[in-house]
């Protein structure tokens, strides 16, 4: 693991890196083909230090860097993984369409900045 993947203070979220993806998309994908136990686990590591993160990101000028990124990145896997616990109790949409059949706007100006 290289120093920069995530700033310093924030060693214990390492094992949770593959969760920093640029894309909604892409969290999405990774939230359905995981396992409830490790959406559990990314939202148990990370949700303690969620305000941590906030306070570093917005206390960073833009451009982020990589490692303050990947944080970033991370707190909005969060807020996609948030429905899989509080609500459904597993990955996917209860009862629900493939999320695969919706595309994101990847470019729509509403999108978080990095």
């Amino acid at each position: 693991m290289t120093p920069e993947q995530l700033p310093a203070g924030f060693a214990e979220l390492e094992p949770y890196l593959e969760w920093a993806l640029p894309t909604e998309t892409q969290r999405n994908q990774r939230r359905v083909r995981s396992a409830q136990a490790d959406v559990e686990a990314f939202a148990n590591a990370i949700l303690p230090r969620a305000e941590d993160i906030a306070r570093l990101v917005d206390a960073t000028p833009e451009p982020l860097p990589p490692s303050v990124e990947n944080l970033f990145l991370m707190l909005l896997s969060l807020a996609e993984v948030a429905p899989a616990i509080e609500s459904y109790g597993q990955p996917t949409v209860i009862d629900g369409y493939d999320s695969a059949r919706f595309v994101a706007d990847e470019t729509h100006i509403l999108r978080p900045s990095r």
